[in-house]
């Protein structure tokens, strides 16, 4: 009974096998034919019996449902996702499928579909949404490293910087820069380089007279953009000491790079190193002395750290250089006005005693001074901002405290103006 019994198991077993292979190859059949919905049925009937299957079997399973998961019109990307999972698995059960010109086709079918999807979402500016689809594509290829780096720029643009910064660091540790073949010629018309798509379209334009000087150069590496980008957003993740780590790594390749001193001094001043700021900020003023914003920004943080006096002489340098530059305006009039409170408290406490009456008239004509020293900040403030309210109200209140009686008129009805418009 023994003998019998592990002869009708055996003979079950095969029957079993059989059966399996058998819906396998109708479900084949079915997507050749384009009856999606019978293969995923066929399918479904063999799934259970897969253990015993041969490899070749199981990867075949696999292909074809992530065919038929795939070429359904109405395949959304979830369904697209799972077919990836699908040549995923095909892949590790048999790594020597992705030679088989079935499962590349399949890779290339799958690819074009998700990417189409994930690019109508970068479009329409759903950055979240294309993240994600352009990672799931990575993930069923990682050897497409393109599509990562799609993932980690969508992600940076909807601000997820926890998941970019993921993707980006994955970018880095596999190497990945972007670097791609060039096909340049220069135009005979404009005397300036053109680069083509292919070879072949370079080589006509030569061939054609319109164009000449063929080279065939390196497109510059994407990874000193990531350094970059990564930069930011550890800055604003929180994570600044790395940040300052990739900023001084980028320095050290690139020591004279004006962007890249700009981005150290701006993240020095996030993390309260205003000394180093300023440091840094003079030896950009160094590379670039005529410009404004710099000695701005100097001002700002003099200011900041109290040093009232050396902030006004880089306010002052910033509108030599500009003097339309509204910031450097406003500042300006403000640390003026700043002045006033002090006299203003003294002279509320003075007396009545004759040495009184001699100090107020004093801190009178102190603070008149004073006032009229903001004066040719406010009126630019207000020249340059004419919708801004307080600048104007708070230029006429300058001229009736200084006896400007005409200009105090006009500008209240400046204000006034102003007000009925709100």
């Amino acid at each position: 009974m023994k003998k019998v019994f592990l002869v009708t198991g055996l003979i079950l077993l095969t029957a079993v096998s059989f059966g399996q292979k058998k819906e396998i190859k109708k479900a084949e059949k079915a997507v050749k034919s384009g009856d999606y919905t019978e293969a995923m049925t066929l399918l479904s009937q063999a799934e259970p019996m897969l253990g015993s299957a041969e490899t070749d079997e199981k990867v075949s399973f696999y292909v074809t449902r992530a065919e038929a998961r795939m070429n359904n019109l109405s395949s959304d990307f979830a369904a697209l996702s799972k077919a990836g999972s699908d040549l995923q698995k095909a892949l590790e059960i048999d790594p020597g499928a992705s030679k088989d010109s079935r499962y590349s086709d399949a890779v290339t079918i799958l690819k074009s579909k998700m990417e189409q999807m994930a690019i109508k979402d970068f479009r329409s500016k759903d950055y979240k949404s294309a993240a994600g689809k352009y990672f799931a594509i990575y993930s069923a290829s990682k050897q497409d490293t393109i599509f990562l780096a799609n993932a980690a720029i969508s992600a940076k643009n909807a601000q997820d910087y926890e998941t970019a910064i993921t993707y980006y660091e994955t970018l880095l540790d596999v190497g990945y820069t972007d670097i791609k073949e060039q096909y340049v010629a220069t135009s005979m018309e404009t005397g300036m380089e053109e680069v083509f798509d292919t070879k072949t379209q370079r080589d006509l334009m030569v061939k054609g007279g319109s164009h000449i000087k063929p080279v065939t150069r390196n497109s510059p590496s994407k990874q000193e953009d990531f350094l970059n980008d990564l930069t930011v957003m550890y800055a604003e993740t929180g994570n600044s000491e790395k940040a300052l780590t990739l900023l001084k790594k980028l320095r050290s390749t690139n020591p004279n790079d004006a962007g890249l001193i700009r981005a150290e001094a701006d993240l020095q001043y996030k993390m309260g190193n205003s000394a180093k700021y300023q440091e840094l900020i003079s030896e950009l003023i160094s590379k670039d002395p005529n410009n404004p914003e710099l000695y701005f920004n100097l001002g700002v943080t003099s200011n900041k750290s109290g040093n009232t006096e050396k902030a006004m002489e880089y306010y002052k340098k910033a509108l030599e250089l500009d003097p339309n530059y509204v910031g450097a305006n406003i500042n300006m009039a403000s640390m003026i006005l700043d002045m006033q409170p002090p006299l203003v408290t003294e002279m509320n406490g003075l007396g009545t005693s004759n040495a009184d009456y001699k100090r107020y008239d004093i801190l009178k004509a102190k603070l008149t001074e004073i006032q009229r020293s903001s004066i040719p900040y406010l009126e630019a403030a207000v020249r340059l901002r004419p919708e801004d309210i307080d600048f104007a109200r708070t230029l006429m209140n300058i001229y009736t405290q200084v006896g400007e009686d005409a200009k105090a008129t006009a500008m209240k009805a400046k204000v006034e103006a102003l007000e009925g418009g709100e």
